[in-house]
């Protein structure tokens, strides 16, 4: 018998309402029943191109309850609407009993667009429902299905009439989805290092593979080497804090999860970052020792290192203890449980709000700023990314490329594989196209998270076009995936590129695409999409979106209205390091603010447009940077380049009042005054106004980009600046 939870039925009111729950089987119907007053208060409602399943048809034709059927292409709006208020006046709250549509897994509903739209504008107020249904084991914890351990029913509070009405329950839905996920007893007493410790033990064959030389290390030997390394923590740890600077690999898994068992709070360090970028992020950590590798140390030489005796070379501690010490935790580890393997390795119990890790923003309008992430997001970031997939532990193989110290590789590339008893590649260079492809290919790898550089770079080396047969999850993240990228991947491979919404204070991905869902040609169920063209994705479970005003806070429900994105859930950051939340102005209670300007689409999808000082307000229109630095590429004929910017667009402030457009460009030696005529009439042959076209270019040498391969605004903003004399206050 499954646990039953329910919230805020003693909140519905006596006045007869739609009831619009986000999914319903048998045991829900019940308790939806009992909850609304009993048989004679409910009246059911089934849209027959979303028949419901076959246990709640059953029982339909057994009790023979009050309610109504239609089909909206034929009987319309209007009729549907009448039948409703007819059951309404009878005393009964309408409730829509939606079936099961062709989705991916982890969806938010299963009440397509289409549907939920039927009630925008109509006088029916209405009282959204979130069923969620969860697992108290990791690899299932979010269900969309039976079985389940738990069954949580949330009454939302009711919704007036009106517009956007389903863009309005679809955002209750998420915001309970959020709740419910927090009180999830696998989140509220999480202790991630006994649940590593078990899933290690459970699966002790597991291989950790590396991409380098094909070496394997076993998961029992990763769990072992491990907690040797907890000793060299405690020898050399002069604080709670241990920076780490590695590469995805043995070393990285053996030193995050040794920190995890210590209680130790790992800084994974970008080791790509100048040296002001690192000294800061040394300062605001407050690091004094660094976990590294002396292959890595010398084969990074362009990184500015600490001083050698700030280092701990991980490979050499654990040389040291040698051979046999790994053998003998191996042997304890047989015999021992979970429990009494951690107490005899001295493994910390920290608490679900202990900061377990630390990583920093890319900094791309000012300077890098620490993130902490507790137990409890990370554990809730693995759970969230693993109710979308569809993987099988002991068969699928995850290959690893993407460094501890981003979202995607501190979860998908490192505690996803532990967690859920997947093998995993690893391989330090991301953009090592011709050995990536080799190791798709030869390990049959099913999941792989790289940056659209990455990407690009494994297709350009793959020859065969096998290369990517069993890749049914290849997720971009870091930036915005290019449309050419993507086509090419399709139309080369049969490859679809997942887009995902990342960003360093949410774990690992906001939203993400999927692959569509595989359908019945004979099948009449309608299919929710999984990703649009030019957007991304649905949102991860347990991530909330809300869509605001560029300078008000108020939400706007409108679909495909643009605004600031604002993102909350148990995997979002609620602080900065060393920054109370009230002084930061991208908190505002369990919200956090993105900074990029997106929309949500009807069916529940995200689209971001980019980030918000990307954009130059013109009277009331809003214009794209990164969507005008395509259009120049095209107006003056180059093809951009990957890895170097020929040109890039900012905003000053223009000495009439307002803003203007200023093109950087390394593209011109000197400026004529054809060059205006190219920009304006190129601008307007697009069938654009006149307004787009920059009202400077200013000849540069290169483009400032950051580490992580963004423009870096803020010195281009200051350049240009600085090349037109404006002073700024």
């Amino acid at each position: 018998m499954s646990e039953i939870r329910i919230e805020g039925a003693d909140s519905v009111p006596a006045q007869p309402m739609l009831v619009l729950p986000n999914r319903v089987d048998l045991p829900t119907m019940l308790e939806l029943e009992k909850a609304l007053g009993g048989h004679g208060r409910v009246a059911w409602m089934v849209e027959k191109t979303l028949m419901p399943g076959k246990a709640i048809m059953n029982h339909l034709y057994e009790t023979q309850p009050p309610g109504f059927s239609c089909l909206l292409n034929q009987d319309g709006r209007e009729s549907i609407i009448v039948k409703a208020r007819q059951q309404m006046e009878r005393g009964r709250h309408v409730v829509l009993l939606p079936g099961r549509p062709v989705q991916a897994p982890g969806c938010l509903s299963d009440v397509p667009a289409h549907l939920l739209s039927l009630f925008d504008t109509t006088p029916l107020h209405a009282m959204p429902v979130y069923v969620g249904m969860y697992n108290n084991y990791f690899d299932a914890a979010i269900t969309t299905r039976e079985p389940y351990d738990r069954l949580h029913i949330s009454f939302c509070p009711p919704l007036r009439a009106g517009s956007q009405l389903g863009a309005r329950v679809q955002a209750a839905w998420m915001n309970a989805q959020v709740a419910q996920l927090e009180q999830l007893p696998m989140l509220e007493h999480v202790n991630l290092a006994e649940m590593l410790v078990e899933a290690l033990l459970r699966n002790p064959k597991g291989r950790l593979i590396d991409g380098i030389d094909d070496s394997t290390l076993c998961y029992r030997d990763i769990l072992s080497a491990a907690v040797m390394a907890t000793s060299v923590l405690e020898k050399h740890a002069a604080t709670a804090r241990m920076g780490i600077i590695l590469p995805p690999g043995k070393l990285a898994t053996i030193a995050n999860l040794a920190c995890l068992l210590a209680g130790i709070t790992a800084v994974n360090i970008n080791y790509t970052a100048t040296k002001e970028q690192f000294e800061h992020m040394v300062k605001q950590a407050g690091l004094t020792r660094f976990l590294t590798d002396t292959r890595f140390v010398n084969k990074q030489r362009q990184f500015c290192w600490p001083h050698s005796r700030d280092l701990i070379y991980l490979d050499q501690e654990l040389a040291e203890q040698g051979p046999w010490k790994l053998k003998a935790w191996n042997t304890i580890s047989k015999l021992r449980t979970p429990q009494q393997l951690m107490q005899h390795a001295r493994v910390v119990s920290s608490a679900p709000e202990t900061v377990a890790s630390i990583i920093f923003t890319g900094g791309t309008e000012d300077k890098p700023l620490g993130v902490p992430i507790t137990h409890r997001m990370l554990l809730a970031g693995a759970i969230s990314l693993r109710s979308r997939l569809e993987l099988n532990p002991g068969h699928d193989i995850l290959l690893s490329v993407l460094p501890a110290y981003t979202p995607a590789g501190l979860i998908s590339g490192l505690l996803l594989p532990l967690l859920g008893g997947y093998d995993m590649v690893t391989y330090p260079t991301p953009t090592a196209g011709k050995r990536l492809c080799t190791l798709v290919h030869d390990y049959n790898v099913a999941l792989t998270a790289n940056t659209p550089a990455g990407l690009r770079a494994m297709l350009k080396a793959a020859k065969e076009p096998t290369t990517f047969a069993q890749l049914h999850y290849c997720l971009s993240s870091g930036s915005k995936l290019p449309a050419d990228l993507a086509e090419a991947a399709q139309q080369r491979f049969g490859l679809q590129l997942l887009e995902c919404y990342s960003t360093a204070e949410v774990l690992p991905f906001a939203a993400a695409a999927m692959p569509a869902p595989a359908t019945d040609p004979e099948s009449l169920r309608p299919v929710l999409p999984t990703t649009r063209k030019g957007g991304i994705g649905a949102p991860l479970p347990g991530v909330a979106v809300r869509i605001t005003g560029l300078y008000t806070p108020e939400a706007s429900p409108t679909p495909g209205n643009p605004g600031l994105v604002w993102l909350k859930g148990p995997a979002v950051t609620r602080s900065y390091l060393g920054v109370e939340n009230e002084d930061s102005p991208r908190m505002h209670g369990n919200w956090f603010c993105t900074g990029d300007v997106g929309y949500m689409t009807p069916d529940g999808l995200l689209t971001i447009l980019g980030r918000k000082v990307r954009f130059t307000q013109m009277g009331s229109e809003m214009i794209p940077h990164v969507q005008l630095e395509e259009i120049l590429y095209k107006i003056f004929n180059v093809t951009p380049e990957e890895n170097e910017r020929k040109l890039a667009v900012v905003s000053v402030p223009s000495r009439t009042g307002g803003e203007e457009l200023i093109m950087l460009s390394t593209l011109h030696k000197e400026v004529i005054p054809s060059d205006y005529l190219t920009l304006r009439y190129g601008v307007t042959n697009l069938h654009l106004p006149s307004s787009w076209a920059p009202k400077h270019i200013i000849p540069v040498k290169y483009i400032p980009t950051l580490p992580n391969g963004k423009l870096d605004y803020q010195t281009c903003f200051l350049g240009a600046c600085r090349m037109l004399k404006i002073k700024l206050g």
